[in-house]
């Protein structure tokens, strides 16, 4: 048995011992098997190995049926080293729309649409651009070329006007769907946001424990950032959006693989 094929059979049994009862935790568990079954089994037919033959380049349980992000090039280490957590600041209307719109500004990232779904649209060992100007301990120079995005279909910071909640874009908010930060709390400013929904931090979840169980000698969880932790003062997302600070987000991924 191969060291990839060990992996894939640890994250089988991570998701049997703790998520059987989730019917997506069911789906990616069969996909997962099907792979080390079925290994020219792939999404579009599209390569799912590196150049090495050691590290899923797609992830197994992500929409990729999307027109191709743009790529700046291959990561030095032939994979993201971890991943900056951003939010839209849009519009929840779906991944065909955020994709669309992706490939126009020429980014490229996940997205994680309201209800969880997960859409990838280029290979694990392609970077683009989607942090903007950043840096992050034992990090070089800009992020993006090093870590990559998730972006989660969420308003982001809201206005408070009477009893309203107002996006940027001025639409209201659910009061059910507000976040509240009243003091500075690490990453997360002041103010209020509106809030993931539970589907999409348990797609967040699943994703980076999965990106890091595709390889974990080289996608650490320490790396799993805010965008507002890499451009503190230009970027406050996730902020609120996520029910916890992203050191408490980290020290909750890494408890799900000790």
């Amino acid at each position: 048995m191969t060291k990839d094929e060990k992996q894939k059979l640890y994250t089988v049994r991570w998701y049997v011992r703790e998520r059987w009862g989730d019917a997506n935790s069911q789906r990616d568990v069969i996909e997962l098997l099907t792979n080390l079954l079925e290994p020219d089994a792939t999404p579009d037919n599209r390569p799912s190995v590196s150049t090495g033959g050691q590290r899923l380049l797609w992830c197994p349980f992500a929409q990729t049926n999307f027109p191709r992000a743009i790529s700046r090039g291959s990561y030095a280490s032939g994979y993201p080293k971890g991943a900056v957590v951003h939010f839209t600041a849009g519009r929840r209307d779906g991944l065909a729309s955020a994709i669309s719109y992706q490939v126009e500004q020429g980014y490229l990232y996940f997205v994680i649409d309201k209800d969880g779904d997960i859409s990838q649209n280029f290979p694990l060992d392609s970077w683009g651009y989607h942090a903007g100007q950043s840096s992050y301990p034992g990090l070089s120079g800009t992020v993006s070329d090093e870590l990559v995005g998730i972006e989660i279909q969420c308003a982001g910071r809201l206005t408070k006007d009477g009893n309203n909640y107002k996006t940027w874009f001025g639409t209201n908010v659910d009061p059910a769907d507000v976040r509240r930060i009243p003091q500075k709390t690490e990453n997360q400013e002041e103010g209020y946001y509106e809030k993931y929904t539970d589907a999409q931090e348990e797609a967040l979840t699943r994703l980076v424990l999965w990106l890091h169980a595709n390889n974990p000698d080289i996608f650490k969880l320490d790396n799993v950032v805010g965008h507002d932790e890499v451009s503190p003062g230009r970027k406050n997302d996730p902020g609120g959006a996520l029910s916890k600070t992203m050191r408490d987000f980290r020290g909750f991924i890494k408890q799900q693989v000790a």
